[in-house]
């Protein structure tokens, strides 16, 4: 890019950013948090935007993780996810409608682009507390709940500018039910909360600077929507995140409305500039396809070969399946358009998609004329043609964009319709199906999920070579408790166990805990209804049982099996044996093992002080595997030398014999970090290498490891 263009893109986003600043509020009313209780994370917004990666995620407005699975693996699979609303109208919020064309109202924010300009919902300011967007777990993002739902909106620009609501005061006073335990607004029916995690906004339409007729003014459909997410921790549904929106008429009557979902899946979504494609990753190699029976659009990488954010291919059994499943439909009609279309065709084709609200509802939304879609009924299900070969396949390729949506029907004032999708990922095909099947069933089962026993409170102590855990019987109360499993992880909680069970297909689902202790009780050995819930071997808890002077009992569990200066972290799951009515559940980890009342810790076992020889000198890991799971932090990769001498020199050699870096360690400690970067402050090339300590007086130690790609 040369100068002129820089400077050029520089004055237009300052220029940008001041006329934000101008803009007394509504802008900043937009709010993120993030989901992230169990394997699937993603942040947010409070204007209906559920991962927002962006076509061009190295740049503002991407908003990491979009997405992510498994959390914390810094890989996403997001480009945007957004509800959207259109329909018809002779007028409207914001200005006239004098040609009739149909509006087209969503959260995305595909990137800076102006195609796809951004805030198309707003969110209010009654329900904006701080600088998040409500969740229940995080009471400081909670404003002061008003008692009904606001019965007002912004009908022009300069009213949403300076904060000028109207209000239709025809429109009924709906309740906000609260949890009167709680004290939020829970997706139960009574306003229970009912999942682990959940979020809840409300917000209106608006439209700053698209969609306008030339020589008009901005406009929008009246409309309100309350959107909530749900996640659980169970294993059963720790895939997976649960989205309702509810749109309400706040205006006339819209004829030919249609409420659907957009996802732009991108299997890997990068958010640094490595893989050399605007979407990170090889690029432009992604599948989808559409599954009618469960009302699923759903894909992967079609060759199996990505990049991370480092640049570093992912293996392809890394790389997951993902999509999303319609479970609601405003009037129980089910899907009645889908439309699927290559991010990289031209603009404004009857084929794809349009720029103009117009041609984005007809095309996108009513799926008009599409190719995709020989026999006309709304529904694309190929056969597509494949750009780079000409063949035709079951499945799109190349950047497959989708929308997915209930309509059309004419939308009465005041009308409240719903529409309840949930986004799922899987190791694999299979596995993706099975839990899109388990989110059905959860559905219809009205989300009433049955509860595990109550987590243990752990907390993990620290000694040389050992680390000792000790919790309390909180999880006792539960009136099915059968036991406690206590599993280690040696790379951040990526992965639980060394060993897995699997099921019929291969596919890793119960991680083998490293020791487990049950009630001397009827229940015992493999459970009749689970053939991989092990009940335990009535051992007692007895072996694990502390009674401290107070005559409480607490439980108290040591590993011996750890190296110093290497970090582990620890699960202790309290489970159940179930009955006729529940299955037997066991408590799933936390993804913060720092937190207080929590049953996972973190834990880096160590000598308290130097040795004073170098008899015990230990590299972990070894071998070091290049982007392996145990690298927590994006970034990070280090290994440990343990069991030094307070001061000594550590020389590391290739096979060659060539000095590959130097270490002065001299802090005292019996420990020291490698960060794999050697004397010029370039990443060691994958082989073998030897270390020599040099501890002068003390004496030297020298040993071998190993780095594996």
């Amino acid at each position: 890019m040369n100068t002129n263009k820089i400077l050029a893109i520089s004055f237009l986003l300052s220029m940008f950013t001041v006329l934000l600043a101008q803009n007394k509020d509504p802008y900043n009313l937009q709010k993120w948090n993030v989901f992230d209780i169990n394997k699937l994370s993603t942040k947010f917004s409070n204007t209906n935007v559920l991962a927002n990666g962006t076509n061009q995620p190295n740049i503002f407005p991407a908003y990491p993780p979009a997405m992510e699975y498994p959390t914390g693996s810094g890989l996403n699979y997001a480009g945007a996810i957004s509800f959207v609303v259109g329909g018809r109208r002779q007028a409207d919020a914001g200005g006239l409608n004098p040609h009739d064309w149909a509006y087209f109202d969503s959260g995305l924010e595909e990137g800076p682009a102006w195609i796809w300009d951004p805030h198309h919902f707003q969110s209010y300011k009654d329900l904006v507390n701080g600088d998040r967007t409500p969740m229940n777990d995080d009471p400081e993002s909670w404003p002061n709940w008003p008692q009904f739902l606001p019965n007002y909106t912004y009908l022009t620009m300069d009213g949403l500018n300076n904060l000028t609501p109207t209000e239709n005061i025809s429109l009924p006073q709906i309740p906000i039910l609260i949890d009167s335990t709680t004290g939020w607004p829970g997706a139960g029916p009574n306003g229970e909360t009912i999942a682990d995690q959940e979020s809840f906004s409300i917000a209106h339409t608006c439209n700053y600077v698209a969609e306008k007729d030339p020589g008009q003014t901005e406009r929008w459909l009246n409309i309100q929507t309350i959107t909530r997410g749900m996640a659980w921790k169970l294993p059963k549904y720790e895939d997976m995140i649960f989205w309702q929106m509810e749109v309400r008429n706040m205006g006339e009557e819209i004829e030919q409305c249609l409420i659907g979902i957009f996802s732009n899946y991108q299997f890997v979504a990068d958010f640094q500039p490595f893989g050399g494609a605007a979407t990170g990753g090889s690029g432009g190699e992604d599948i989808l396809y559409w599954d009618d029976a469960r009302q699923l659009v759903y894909g992967t990488d079609f060759d199996g070969f990505e990049f991370d954010i480092r640049g570093n291919t992912i293996p392809s059994y890394k790389i997951p399946w993902g999509g999303t499943v319609v479970l609601k439909t405003p009037r129980n009609m089910g899907v009645t358009k889908f439309d699927v279309y290559d991010g990289l065709k031209l603009f404004s084709t009857q084929d794809e998609n349009g720029i103009w609200a117009d041609q984005l509802y007809n095309y996108n939304l009513l799926n008009e004329g599409d190719p995709d879609d020989p026999d006309g009924d709304g529904i694309d299900e190929g056969p597509y043609r494949d750009p780079w070969n000409d063949e035709w396949n079951n499945y799109k390729f190349g950047y497959p964009y989708s929308i997915m949506s209930a309509g059309p029907f004419d939308m009465q004032p005041g009308e409240i319709d719903t529409l309840i999708i949930a986004t799922i990922f899987g190791q694999n095909k299979e596995d993706l199906l099975k839990n899109v099947d388990n989110a059905i069933a959860l559905y219809k089962l009205n989300f009433n999920v049955p509860k595990p026993p109550p987590e243990p409170q752990v907390i993990g102590i620290a000694g040389d070579e050992q680390v000792t855990l000790k919790w309390g019987k909180e999880s006792e109360t539960h009136p099915l408790f059968e036991g406690y499993r206590i599993y280690r992880s040696d790379d951040q909680g990526a992965t639980w166990s060394s060993v897995y069970a699997t099921d019929e297909n291969g596919t890793p689902i119960a991680p083998i805990p490293m020791d487990q202790y049950d009630l001397d009780n009827e229940y015992s050995g493999t459970h009749l209804d689970d053939p991989l819930f092990y009940l335990g071997s009535n051992t007692g808890l007895e072996p694990i049982m502390n009674i401290d002077e107070n005559n409480d009992t607490t439980y108290e569990w040591t590993d011996r099996t750890v190296y110093n200066n290497y970090t582990y972290r620890y699960w202790v799951a309290a489970y159940s044996h179930g009955d006729e009515l529940e299955e037997p559940l066991e408590t799933p980890p936390g993804n913060q093992p720092f937190l207080e009342n929590d049953n996972t810790v973190e834990v880096i076992p160590s000598t308290a002080t130097a040795t004073n020889s170098l008899e015990k000198v230990t590299v972990v890991p070894n071998p070091y595997i290049v982007s392996a799971a145990w690298e927590s932090e994006i970034g990070e990769r280090k290994i440990a030398f343990s069991g030094l001498s307070g001061n000594c020199v550590i020389r590391i050699y290739n096979v060659a014999g060539e000095l590959v870096k130097m270490i002065n360690h001299s802090d005292g400690t019996s420990f020291a970090y490698w960060d794999l970067q050697n004397n010029n402050n370039q990443e060691a090339a994958p082989g073998l290498y030897f270390y020599h300590v040099d501890a002068g007086k003390i004496g030297t130690s020298i040993g071998k490891f190993v780095i594996i790609l």
